[in-house]
């Protein structure tokens, strides 16, 4: 089966990958009906996504997640498995995404770790400092500025977007910023354990696992969203039955998110069908 522009999604197969890391998309969301394997309570389906989603007006998202260690996942076909943890901007509804994360990957016969930020319809960007299984790390996506242009007769409009993308690794002491033109509606924010594109195909997801003993014990934890530039930061008030989402591969609950805790800022989230207890505050 073909979607987008040639975008593989049948068998999931990721390519057979040498030591070389190889090119790595997190794409938008791509629908996917529930599959005859695993039981499931969240508000929507993925093949390629799981975690929570919140549709809106956005201009600023932060979260925090510990780096989980991958394992090859549970399929036999394939000799590479796929697996990335990041926040974002839209492409829950649309093509557009800005987000930053962090790679779990299973390749070349061993794990490979690393952190980036990406917009599409680009592949992600490396960022050049050291990742680990354990590390603590936080994100934040925010607009900072536009460009207007005035016309006669004409309603003012907005033609560039500047958005700054942060990331930190706590545990390593290192931070990475950039500021990127983004043109994207900004409809949607999203917290996200994917199995990503490796070329133009929807790789097989890695069985990854962010420990009971970690910093955030294996959180998302979705700090501050804010609606407007300049305005106040509001808690994210994640819903698991509005904003939650489940990734099936070919018929197999692969990845599934937890309800969230009583903050309502934060989840665990599960490699396969068991649905992972709420945080405890």
């Amino acid at each position: 089966m073909l979607l987008a522009g040639g975008l593989i999604l049948g068998g999931f197969a990721a390519p057979a990958t040498s030591g070389a890391a190889p090119v790595i998309t997190n794409w938008y969301r791509l629908p996917a009906a529930r599959g005859a394997h695993g039981h499931v309570r969240s508000g929507w389906f993925s093949s390629n996504w799981s975690g929570y989603a919140e549709t809106g007006h956005f201009t600023s998202i932060s979260s925090s997640w510990t780096v989980p260690s991958v394992t090859a996942g549970a399929s036999t076909s394939n000799s590479a498995w796929f697996s990335s943890a990041w926040v974002g901007i839209d492409g829950f509804n649309d093509t557009h995404l800005i987000q930053t994360g962090t790679e779990q990957d299973v390749y070349g016969g061993s794990a490979h770790y690393s952190a980036w930020w990406e917009i599409l319809p680009k592949a992600e960007s490396t960022i050049s400092y050291p990742v680990s299984p354990g590390d603590s790390m936080s994100a934040t996506i925010t607009q900072t500025s536009t460009a207007v242009i005035r016309a006669k007769r004409k309603k003012a409009k907005i033609v560039t977007k500047y958005w700054t993308i942060g990331l930190q690794d706590h545990t390593k002491d290192w931070s990475f910023v950039t500021t990127q033109l983004y043109k994207g509606p900004g409809d949607s924010a999203e917290f996200i354990v994917e199995a990503p594109l490796v070329g133009r195909s929807v790789a097989a997801m890695a069985n990854y696992n962010f420990g009971s003993g970690s910093a955030l014990n294996g959180d998302l934890n979705s700090a501050l969203v804010a609606t407007t530039i300049g305005g106040a930061a509001i808690g994210a008030g994640l819903s698991y039955a509005n904003d939650a989402g489940t990734l099936f591969q070919n018929g197999v609950q692969v990845s599934t998110p937890g309800p969230q805790d009583s903050a309502a800022t934060a989840f665990n989230s599960s490699y396969g069908a068991t649905e992972p207890a709420a945080p405890v505050n």
